[in-house]
């Protein structure tokens, strides 16, 4: 980081495009997944590029989607690729938000109550 950005306050930017790390895809392997999604290692990084290896390193405590962003410096769509990329590899596993499963529990109650 230069002085100017420095003494400016500002955060260092990289020259590497976003599509370039996600290879112009907007999805991941294991398809699109929510912003809430909380995320948590389950391999080690060894052999993964320093993106996805960063990722890991994030995830030794489960971290939404959202966070992991903000820590890598990325945009959300770069962050949720990368996630879903080292789902379908099984170096990651997903695991669903109390609000994602409080909708379903809201949903059967509603349905429940029409049935009556």
């Amino acid at each position: 980081m230069s002085d100017y950005h420095a003494s400016q306050g500002t955060r260092h930017e990289s020259f590497v495009r976003p599509y370039m790390i996600t290879a112009g895809r907007t999805v991941g392997h294991a398809g699109d997944i929510p912003i809430e999604t909380l995320v948590v290692a389950r391999l080690s990084n060894e052999g993964l590029s320093p993106d996805y290896a960063a990722v890991i390193d994030l995830c030794t405590t489960p971290l939404s989607v959202a966070e992991i962003a903000v820590h890598i410096q990325q945009p959300i769509g770069v962050a949720r690729v990368l996630v879903a990329d080292l789902t379908a590899s099984s170096h990651v596993e997903q695991h669903g938000t109390a609000a994602s499963e409080g909708a379903a529990i809201v949903r059967r109650l509603l349905d429940g109550i029409r049935s009556l």
